[in-house]
């Protein structure tokens, strides 16, 4: 039976002839994001390797390697790295994080790579370390909602849907008469533990804003209004039938539309990710929308008022959130935050409302993102009964806020 490796986000260094050769002698798995691979490992899923494509340099990249860590001692499978080159200061992080292999992406070119693994899991380096590890460890990566807040949200959210019910649906209603298309707008969220959440919220756009982005033109926040007027007519409508959009592979992963648009002059939508990894700088050819025309007239009173945050409470009483939390939040801001100072804050519950929300919500003035994880953190650390009664009696005037968000 062919030995099973896990590629996380391989990029280049998994092309095709490395592809091909790798599959004369193993089972190989692509996971395109560390959240999706946590997820399956903590099911216990069979494995004998994960590789990772990366500078040990980078201080993100490492935590992602501590993430893993305690899941390959329990499961017993190696870690190794790829990246282009490796010096002395890498092979002492290497020692240092129990990983088992360092791989050249060259040396992935090579048929001789099928030996160079296949000895390497036959003889690991590491397993005598991992055999010995204390075991305590894998239980700080797990977090489970503590019996009292799970109580409280079933209570909570089960007898606040059963009130708002006739609320509920006629804003259902409403959403249908005002424009046909889904009820509910559905994303991927990462939320307590780094558990991939699927997040419900009231649609509050047309059904077909897509087609709607070369109307958008005029409202770029980076180009100025002569480089928008230099572009003609008909230029536009050509380049606008022509272009097709292109998805980041988070987003195209799990099937879902974009969650960090950018708009061209043209009013075509791009993807911010793909366009920050482009080593390409197009200047001022991007812009994003303050006051998105797409809002319904409808959807604009929802998010102004949060009522388009009611369909959270199926979120509550399924288990994958509390009434009061830290925000879940999109994956591609997630991956951003690996260090130990701010993954801290997915170690407590995910919630509808948190302490940043009431702190500052609703009192004007931009919140930096670092007093977000600060107020994420705090709440992390002292979150408990009182406190979570205090935050939910804070909300509801927080709620009555003249901003759009």
């Amino acid at each position: 039976m062919k030995k099973k490796l896990v590629f996380i986000k391989p990029g280049y260094a998994l092309n095709v002839k490395s592809k091909e050769i790798l599959e004369k002698g193993f089972d190989l798995r692509i996971q395109e994001d560390i959240f999706s691979f946590i997820n399956e490992v903590k099911g216990s899923t069979s494995m004998d390797a994960v590789f990772l494509f990366g500078d040990l340099k980078n201080p993100s990249f490492v935590d992602n390697i501590k993430k893993i860590k305690p899941y390959a001692i329990r499961n017993n499978f190696q870690i190794c790295i790829i990246s282009d080159h490796f010096d002395f200061a890498d092979k002492k992080t290497a020692i240092k994080e129990s990983i088992s292999g360092l791989f050249s992406t060259s040396q992935m070119q090579e048929l001789e790579i099928l030996d160079e693994i296949q000895n390497l899991l036959e003889n690991p380096p590491m397993r005598g370390f991992m055999e010995n590890l204390n075991k305590e460890k894998i239980l700080t990566v797990n977090y489970r909602t503590p019996f009292w807040k799970r109580s409280f949200d079933v209570l909570v959210s089960g007898s606040i849907l059963l009130l708002i019910s006739p609320i509920m649906v006629l804003i259902a209603i409403m959403i249908r008469l005002e424009s046909k298309g889904a009820i509910f707008y559905k994303s991927k969220r990462v939320g307590t533990g780094w558990e991939i959440i699927e997040f419900y919220k009231f649609r509050s756009m047309v059904p077909d804003a897509d087609k709607k982005l070369k109307e958008l033109s005029h409202l770029n926040q980076y180009a100025n209004n002569q480089e928008k007027e230099t572009v003609p007519e008909s230029v536009t409508d050509n380049a606008q039938d022509g272009f097709q959009f292109k998805k980041c592979e988070t987003c195209t992963k799990y099937n879902q539309s974009c969650e960090s648009p950018l708009f061209n002059e043209m009013g075509q939508q791009v993807c911010e990710i793909l366009h920050l990894n482009s080593k390409k700088n197009t200047g001022a050819a991007f812009f994003k929308l303050t006051d998105d025309p797409r809002i319904t007239g409808l959807g604009k009173f929802l998010r102004n008022s949060s009522l388009d945050e009611l369909p959270q409470l199926f979120n509550v009483f399924k288990g994958d959130m509390s009434i009061v939390g830290n925000r879940p939040l999109p994956i591609y801001e997630a991956e951003k935050l690996t260090t130990d100072q701010f993954s801290m804050r997915f170690m407590a519950p995910a919630g509808i409302t948190g302490l940043w929300q009431v702190t500052k919500r609703g009192k004007g003035g931009p919140m930096s993102e670092e007093e977000r994880m600060q107020l994420d953190n705090e709440y992390s650390e002292k979150f408990g009964f009182w406190m979570d009664i205090k935050i939910m009696l804070m909300t509801i005037p927080a709620l009555f806020q003249k901003e759009n968000v």
